[in-house]
Formats: C-alpha cells, sequence, structure tokens
C-alpha cells in the first residue's frame, strides 16, 4: 500500500524552487490533464447554465521572483494560479474564475465547488508524491520505460494516461507517482517473462474512450486559441479563414479528407482510425502552436499546447505551409503576397 504523503504549502514551494523551468512546466501540464479528465468524466457541470472550456496554469505562480509571462487573474482581480474558462451555454459569454469564486460569479451550486476543489486536493496529494520522490534524488526509470516501448509494451495503448506522464516525466527527469512506477513494473516484467498481452473488448472500448478524452483536450485548447483571436480583435471572416487552414494543414498527406468534428464519434471507430484521427487533431493543435508563438498574450496557451505535444510523443514542425503564412498575415492585418 503507497503511503500517503501530504506536503505543506511552504514544503512544496521549497522543493518547486528547486525544479527546472521544464520539469515545472512538466508538473503543471500533469496537473492540467488531471483536472481536465476530471471535468469530463464527472460532469460537474451538467446541471448548470455553464459548460468547461478549459484550463491554465500558471507555472510560475509560486515563483513570483522569476515569473514569465503575463499573470492569470479571476474576473474579480485576484491573481491566480489555476484559471477555469466557463462558458454559459444560452449567451456564450465567457468567465474567467478562480475556484473560490464559482459560486458567487457563475452561481454554481457550493457542492458542486466542494467537489472540484476536493478534486485539486486529490492532485495536489499526487503530485506531492512525486516532489518527495523527487526530493529524495529518484529519477525517471528511463532504461525500463525503454524496454516497454522497444518490446511493444505500449502498442494500441499510446493513448494511456501512464504513456502521456512517462513521456512528459522522462524529458525532464522528473520520478514517476509510485502507483505509475508499479504500473509501468508490471508492464516490463510480463514483457520480460515473454507474456503477450492481447486486449480485451472491455479494454479496447477503454482505450477508444482515452483517445476520445485526448481529443477533447486537444480540441479544447484550440478553441482557447481561437478566443484569444477573438479577445485580439481579429476579425471572424479572419478566424474562420485560419480554422480552414489549420484544417487543411492537419490533413496534408493524408489519403483520406475525413475529420472527426466531435469527439463523440471517436468512439464509433476501430483504435487505427481513432489514433489517426488523434494525429490530426494534434498537427492541428501544431498549427496554432506556430501561428501563435511570437503573440505574448498566448504564451501560456503556447507552452500547454507544447506539454500537449510532448506527451503525445509529437513534434512542433517548423513548417513553410502557405496556410500558415496567411494566417500570420491575418493576425498582423497584412497583405499575403
Amino acid at each position: 500500500m503507497t503511503k500517503i504523503v501530504a506536503l505543506t504549502q511552504a514544503e512544496r514551494t521549497n522543493i518547486l524552487n528547486q525544479l527546472s523551468p521544464m520539469q515545472v512546466e512538466a508538473l503543471n501540464e500533469f496537473t492540467r490533464y488531471a483536472m481536465l479528465s476530471r471535468f469530463h468524466t464527472r460532469h460537474y457541470l451538467r446541471q448548470t447554465d455553464w459548460e468547461f472550456q478549459g484550463m491554465v496554469i500558471d507555472p510560475w505562480y509560486d515563483r513570483r521572483h522569476e515569473h514569465r509571462g503575463d499573470n492569470l487573474y479571476c474576473d474579480c482581480g485576484r491573481r491566480l494560479k489555476n484559471q477555469f474558462i466557463l462558458r454559459s451555454k444560452t449567451t456564450g459569454h465567457h468567465l474567467f474564475l478562480g475556484i473560490s469564486h464559482f459560486q458567487q460569479h457563475a452561481s454554481i451550486p457550493a457542492k458542486v465547488e466542494r467537489e472540484i476543489r476536493a478534486g485539486i486536493n486529490e492532485i495536489n496529494l499526487y503530485m506531492d508524491g512525486i516532489l518527495v520522490l523527487y526530493q529524495a534524488k529518484r529519477e525517471f526509470p528511463t532504461a525500463m520505460f525503454q524496454y516497454v516501448v522497444t518490446h511493444h509494451g505500449f502498442k494500441n495503448q499510446e493513448g494511456t494516461i501512464l504513456y502521456q506522464r512517462c513521456n512528459l516525466f522522462r524529458h525532464v527527469n522528473l520520478p514517476l507517482h509510485p502507483r505509475d512506477y508499479e504500473e509501468l513494473k508490471k508492464r516490463y516484467l510480463q514483457l520480460k517473462a515473454g507474456k503477450i498481452h492481447r486486449l480485451t473488448k472491455k479494454e479496447i472500448t477503454n482505450l477508444l474512450q482515452a483517445i476520445a478524452d485526448d481529443w477533447r483536450q486537444v480540441d479544447q485548447q484550440i478553441i482557447l486559441f481561437n478566443y484569444q483571436l477573438r479577445q485580439e480583435s481579429i476579425p471572424p471572416q479572419s478566424i474562420q479563414r485560419i480554422k480552414s487552414n489549420s484544417i487543411n494543414y492537419a490533413l496534408q498527406r493524408r489519403h483520406t479528407r475525413f475529420f472527426v468534428t466531435n469527439y463523440k464519434h471517436i468512439k464509433d471507430l476501430t483504435l487505427t482510425k481513432a489514433r489517426a484521427q488523434l494525429a490530426i487533431k494534434l498537427r492541428q493543435l501544431s498549427f496554432y502552436i506556430q501561428i501563435m508563438d511570437d503573440r505574448p498574450r498566448a504564451k501560456y496557451l503556447c507552452d500547454q499546447a507544447r506539454q500537449i505535444m510532448i506527451a503525445h510523443e509529437t513534434s512542433v514542425s517548423n513548417s513553410h505551409f502557405f496556410g500558415i503564412k496567411e494566417a500570420k498575415s491575418l493576425i498582423n492585418g497584412m497583405n499575403v503576397c
């Protein structure tokens, strides 16, 4: 049984201050992904007028002396570490809130607010387990992970949280939480013993659900990019053109023009086709990173998007695609040559 370790805020901040910038960003992406998963699976806002549009985390909230970029704020003006973005189903109005103001600004029941807060606390406990191991000089189990990957231990299971978390932490040498480590070790020992696991129907269903959740989170990140464009007063027709270019870019070099537009449709596909649609969606996200990378107000979004790409072992290229050049020109209000 894993011992639960709860750090005080001072202890947590002390260890966080020892991390490199890339380690801080990876850890915050883990936190954000875990929170997004909770919103998607527990349907916190189902009985309200609000739908969850995304979450932005300030990785430098506890490092004020070396803060990078703009701060995050609640609509009330209070500085935030976790900014939740909600959209009204009836009016389309957006709210940018800290968890303590869900009830005050969005009339979300106190019970729901408490459930969300409990989720954040649970995720913080999980993160504390990682930080304690880091302080004890534990590292990412690179050799074990590489063995599992090389021997196809994650074949058809690239959508699992374990695989994505391993990719995030491997790049920055952060230790895995004990539960994740034990799950990775179990796969490793099975492969060492020559056991080949064949997916059951239930496992395939769960994997399709995981891919659908991933697709949805990538889509929400793209929605936030488009919302940022609207906030920067980019004309609607230009935003529509940018969206069209992003889809064309995503489908480049594909033998099909099939493009899923709703995460629910993913579950009706085969695993191969579902993974292909996620890859297309990630390429669309790459498009937005490339066109928004030099815009200061989009820094958090670009940083988060890069962490998503890392988690999925997907690179962000520096493409010369005409649609990217045109999109940048539309954003900057220039004519395309």
